[in-house]
């Protein structure tokens, strides 16, 4: 029987990530706890900047169709956002086989998302959307990677220029576990802010309305999201950047920053207070127990 298309692609796709970890042994991960990448993605803070990562994401009028036409968004608002992070901890802190098989898994759910965006767009932007398009896979990622490191900066402690270059790098190696071209990376941090920077104040960037309706989702959708909406709206009005902080409409006023700095001192006392031993995420502190015994 011939194979379909979409089949044969699959079967490339898993050659080539059977490709990436050829050289890693079978107990072995993509990432190792010395690594920049592990030390930041274990912080249980990062999830702090889950609202902010999903809203800069969503500004991409084709990422918040492709939310809109292939997820359940309305009756599990917080859902893509916590597969997302499953999915990241997987591949980071996961051995070999299981990072391949949480890469494969994210492919195959991006096969099924491709159409059109209904809503207005600039001049200039084709309207087709497709989730395995390089371009739109790297946007993701670099929305995931720009929040960690506010995140880790804010909540834990600073990163030297070294340790975000470093940290960009092992994120490229991840990057091509997703299907994202190496070449998309920026060769450094301070290039990669400043590659974000235009892309922040460019046209790919609006505020459809399918956008704000996932997002008062986010906020609103459930009865679990209506009661942590107020600090997630505060994490978003004050750590996303000044332009969307507009294009959503988002205040920053006497509660937002009260409750905003509430939250940044009593997470940075528990982070003083925890050994780091026990405050990582579960993911990532059963693998590191697995190291010390190898």
């Amino acid at each position: 029987m011939n194979e379909t298309p979409d089949e044969a692609v699959d079967r490339d796709f898993q050659q080539h990530l059977q490709n990436l970890g050829r050289d890693i042994e079978a107990g072995a991960g993509f990432c190792s706890p010395e690594s920049q990448l592990w030390r930041v993605n274990r912080e249980p803070a990062l999830l702090l900047v889950g609202m902010r990562a999903l809203l800069m994401q969503i500004a991409n009028p084709k990422v918040a169709q492709g939310v809109a036409d292939h997820s359940r968004y309305r009756e599990d608002p917080l859902g893509r956002g916590i597969r997302t992070f499953t999915a990241m901890y997987n591949i980071i802190f996961g051995e070999r086989d299981k990072a391949i098989e949480a890469a494969l898994r994210v492919r195959m759910i991006h096969n099924r998302v491709h159409g059109r965006v209904s809503d207005p767009l600039p001049a200039g932007i084709q309207p087709a959307y497709d989730a395995n398009d390089p371009e739109l896979l790297f946007w993701v990622a670099s929305t995931l990677l720009d929040s960690a490191v506010v995140a880790y900066e804010q909540f834990v402690a600073p990163l030297g220029n070294d340790e975000k270059d470093q940290f960009l790098r092992e994120a490229k190696l991840l990057g091509a576990l997703f299907g994202i071209p190496g070449t998309l990376y920026p060769d450094n941090w301070k290039a990669f802010q400043a590659w974000m920077e235009h892309e922040l104040q460019s046209d790919k960037l609006v505020v459809t309305p399918t956008a704000r309706q996932i997002y008062r989702n986010l906020l609103a959708g459930t009865w679990f999201t209506v009661l942590i909406s107020p600090f997630n709206y505060a994490m978003a009005a004050m750590l996303l950047p000044e332009r969307l902080v507009g294009m959503f409409g988002l205040k920053r006023g006497f509660w937002v920053r009260g409750l905003f700095y509430t939250m940044l001192h009593g997470t940075r006392l528990f982070v003083r207070l925890t050994p780091r031993s026990l405050r990582g995420v579960p993911a990532a502190r059963g693998r590191e127990r697995l190291y010390r015994q190898n």
